[in-house]
C-alpha cells in the first residue's frame, strides 16, 4: 500500500493516499481499481467536487476494510511503520464510512481481540477504530472531509484536539474532542461536570454555533460531529465559537454545584434585567413588589463579591426598566441599602443560588413552564403563544391580557450587533433561552424562545 510505505508514491504525499481513499472525483470512479486491489493504489489528489469513494458502495467499503485489516494483521512490510500506517489509516476510515450488516461483527470481533490480547501493540489505537466503528453506525459517520491541519493530525496520530465551549457569562471550557466526538458527547460531558447524570436532563442544553461576532447563531443537532460543524465554520469565519446554553427548563433546579448555579445565574439575569420575567400593573409597583426586586438587586450586588455598598449607578443596573422608572434613583438606592445586611454575610455562590430561588425562591421555573421566569412579582402571568405566533419586542412588558399574549423572542442575530452599550456577555445571552428543533445535517434549525 502506498500508505503504508510498500507502495512507490509517484509524487504523491501520505495525504493524497488517504484522500484518495475516502473520495474521489466522477471521472475516476470507473478506474478506481479492481476489487482485490489494495486501496492506497487509487486516485490522485483531493478533487475540488469529488465524490465519496465508499459512500453508496457496500461491496467497495468492505473490500477497503478487509484490505487494510489484511495488511495490519499479517504484515511483513520490512518499513518500520507500516503497521502503525495502516492502524491509523483504518481509525480514519471507521470515523467515515460504515461496513456491511454481515461484516459488522467480524471487524467488530477482531477489533475487540486486538484490544483484548495480552501485549498487543495496537491496542490503543484499535479500542479507538471500535468506538469510531460504533458512532458511525450510530451517527451516521463524518460529513465533511477533515481540513487540511486535522488531516495532518489523523495522519500523524493525533486525534484530538482542545476546543473552546462558551457558558453563559464568558465562562470558558476547554473540551477534547475527538474525531467522533457529537453535540451529544459534549452536553453530557458538560452535565457531568454539573452535577448532572440523568438521561433526561441532557435533553434541556444544546451547543450553539456562533458566527459573525454573534449575528448568526445555529443550534446544533445532537447527532452532528463537532469537528464537521467547526470545518464547515472555519469557511465561513475563522473566530466563530460554540456556546452551551440551556433551553428547557422542565427538570428542577439544583444549587449544590457551584458551575451549575453559575452558569443558570448567567444565563437568566440579562432576560431579568431586560424586564422580560416582569408585569408591571399599570399604577405604581406595590411595596412588596419594590421589596421583592430590592432583594434581588442587592443579591446581584453581593454575587459580585463585592464587600462595597452599591453607589447609586450601580443599583439602576441591578433593576429591570419598568421599576426602575417607578421611582427615584436614590430611592432605588434607599431600599436596596436597606436590603443590604441581609445579604452580606452571604458568599457570592450563595448569593447566585439565593437569587436564582433558594431557600424562597425569588426566581424561579413555573410548574410545567419551559422557561425561567419571575416568581418574585405579584400577579405574574406566564406568557403563551398568541394565534398567529407574533413576537413581543425586546424588553416589552408582558400583559396579563390573554389577547395581548405573544411568543416571547430574544434576536440570535442583528440587534446586538455593533452596539456599544452591549457588552459581550450580554450578546452572548441572546442565544440563551431558546428552544430548536432537530435538524439534520446542512439543514438550518429553528429557533424559537419557549413560551
Amino acid at each position: 500500500m502506498k500508505f503504508m510505505g510498500d507502495w512507490p508514491l509517484k509524487g504523491q504525499t501520505e495525504l493524497d493516499v488517504v484522500c484518495a481513499v475516502l473520495k474521489v472525483p466522477p471521472s475516476l470512479g470507473s478506474r478506481a481499481g479492481p476489487p482485490g486491489g489494495a486501496p492506497g493504489q487509487w486516485g490522485g489528489p483531493c478533487p475540488a467536487a469529488p465524490r465519496p469513494l465508499c459512500a453508496d458502495q457496500e461491496v467497495m467499503r468492505d473490500e477497503v476494510y478487509c484490505q487494510i485489516v489484511k495488511q495490519t494483521t499479517d504484515n511483513t512490510s520490512p518499513k518500520m511503520d507500516s503497521c502503525q500506517k495502516g492502524w491509523r489509516l483504518l481509525y480514519i476510515l471507521t470515523a467515515y464510512y460504515k461496513c456491511s450488516e454481515v461484516l459488522k461483527p467480524y471487524l467488530l470481533w477482531h477489533l475487540q481481540e486486538t484490544c483484548r490480547s495480552p501485549g498487543a501493540q495496537f491496542q490503543g489505537i484499535a479500542k479507538a477504530c471500535e468506538q469510531n466503528l460504533r458512532k458511525t453506525f450510530q451517527f451516521g459517520g463524518r460529513r465533511e472531509f477533515p481540513s487540511s491541519m486535522e488531516l495532518k493530525a489523523m495522519v500523524a496520530g493525533r486525534s484530538a484536539k482542545r476546543q473552546l465551549f462558551l457558558l453563559p457569562g464568558g465562562i470558558e471550557r476547554h473540551l477534547k474532542i475527538k474525531t467522533c466526538s457529537v453535540a451529544l458527547d459534549v452536553i453530557e460531558e458538560m452535565c457531568y461536570e454539573m452535577g448532572l447524570h440523568r438521561p433526561e436532563v441532557f435533553d434541556e442544553y444544546v451547543i450553539f454555533a456562533v458566527t459573525n461576532g454573534g449575528q448568526n447563531v445555529r443550534p446544533l443537532s445532537r447527532r452532528e460531529y463537532i469537528l464537521d460543524v467547526a470545518t464547515e465554520m472555519e469557511q465561513v469565519d475563522n473566530s466563530y465559537m460554540f456556546w452551551y446554553r440551556r433551553v428547557i427548563w422542565t427538570q428542577p433546579l439544583k444549587f449544590d454545584n457551584e458551575l451549575y448555579v453559575t452558569m443558570h445565574y448567567n444565563q437568566v439575569l440579562p432576560d431579568y434585567l431586560k424586564g422580560l420575567f416582569n408585569i408591571l400593573p399599570p399604577l405604581q409597583p406595590s411595596e412588596q413588589q419594590c421589596q421583592q426586586v430590592s432583594k434581588l438587586a442587592a443579591l446581584q450586588h453581593r454575587a459580585k463579591d463585592s464587600m462595597c455598598l452599591p453607589t447609586v449607578h450601580e443599583v439602576q443596573g441591578y433593576v429591570p426598566p419598568q421599576f426602575c422608572r417607578a421611582l427615584k434613583a436614590q430611592s432605588w438606592l434607599n431600599v436596596v441599602l436597606q436590603r443590604m445586611p441581609q445579604v452580606q454575610a452571604l458568599s457570592a455562590h450563595q448569593a447566585r443560588a439565593q437569587f436564582l430561588g433558594k431557600p424562597s425562591p425569588p426566581c424561579s421555573p413555573y410548574v410545567g413552564a419551559g422557561s425561567l421566569v419571575g416568581r418574585a412579582y405579584e400577579g405574574a402571568a406566564r406568557p403563551s403563544p398568541g394565534a398567529d405566533g407574533e413576537v413581543l419586542a425586546e424588553g416589552d412588558s408582558v400583559h396579563e391580557d390573554p389577547a395581548a399574549h405573544g411568543r416571547l423572542q430574544l434576536p440570535l442575530r442583528g440587534d446586538h450587533a455593533g452596539r456599544l452599550d452591549v457588552t459581550e456577555d450580554d450578546a452572548a445571552a441572546a442565544g440563551a433561552g431558546t428552544e430548536c428543533s432537530e435538524a439534520g445535517h446542512g439543514e438550518v434549525s429553528q429557533c424559537y424562545r419557549l413560551p
